[in-house]
């Protein structure tokens, strides 16, 4: 479905890609978010360096991001 003429869509944050394609739980992202706080590091660069996710799959979900989803 595409949006309507003159409608603003705002793109997903990282996060919301992440839960939603089910590469990140809650608890990961929370975790992610926490540390983000106190670093000032990239919410992707932090779930590479804990393991949670790939660079790979960083790229899957910064890609779908990009796109708004739609396929």
């Amino acid at each position: 479905m595409k949006p309507e003429q003159g409608v603003i869509q705002m793109p997903k944050l990282l996060g919301q890609v992440l839960m939603e394609t089910g590469m990140v739980s809650i608890d990961d992202l929370n975790e992610a978010l926490e540390v983000q706080k106190s670093s000032g590091q990239m919410l992707g660069d932090i779930l590479i360096n804990m393991d949670i996710i790939t660079p790979e799959e960083l790229q899957m979900a910064l890609d779908f991001q990009g796109d708004g989803g739609d396929e």
